[in-house]
């Protein structure tokens, strides 16, 4: 059992990791809300010039709407929802959110047979990755390790289910692939 001493050192060091490092308080969370949505933007477009062909000839209608979504420190916001009619069929690509681990932001695309996620991750990535320390109670944390940050270039891919999730990059053809699934086409 704990003696009140290790309980109280307990709660002494989750109260110091509660507490806003600078580089949290640094992060501009304005910003950070309109990065997520010029990137939701920027995938609208892409799947908008995917599937020109088929919106020009009116065999595939597209609407935006509006929905809210409240994200921890970027608070409560507007973002649009992509909606596709493929004759009967309907999907929705329905933004999540950018404060996300393992992504920059999330889409989710559901259709009448399934559902699938576009993520916004790091160009390179073909699967997730989480990096983790773990430290034994009573040692001294060591130094963090300086390694070199790379500028990440983002890219929106598509996320297989789990639990072997994979990364497939977003294409005309694997676009097509994902619509034809959530659709049961």
């Amino acid at each position: 059992m704990t003696s009140k001493r290790d309980r109280s050192d307990d709660f002494d060091a989750f109260v110091k990791n509660q507490q806003p490092t600078e580089q949290g308080a640094r992060i501009d969370w304005v910003q950070e809300r309109e990065r997520w949505l010029g990137d939701l933007n920027a995938l609208y477009e892409k799947i908008e010039s995917f599937l020109a062909k088929y919106i020009e000839g009116g065999t595939i209608k597209l609407e935006y709407g509006e929905m809210s979504l409240n994200e921890e420190n970027i608070g409560a916001y507007t973002a649009r929802r992509m909606l596709l009619r493929i004759g009967r069929q309907e999907i929705t690509l329905t933004p999540v959110g950018t404060l996300l681990i393992g992504a920059r932001g999330r889409v989710d695309v559901v259709g009448p047979a399934g559902r699938t996620r576009f993520v916004l991750v790091n160009s390179q990535a073909s699967r997730p990755q989480i990096k983790m320390t773990v430290r034994i109670a009573g040692q001294p944390e060591p130094p963090p390790k300086a390694e070199p940050r790379e500028e990440i270039k983002w890219a929106w891919k598509i996320a297989t289910s789990a639990p072997t999730i994979q990364y497939i990059e977003l294409t005309q053809e694997s676009l097509f692939q994902v619509l034809m699934e959530v659709a049961n086409g």
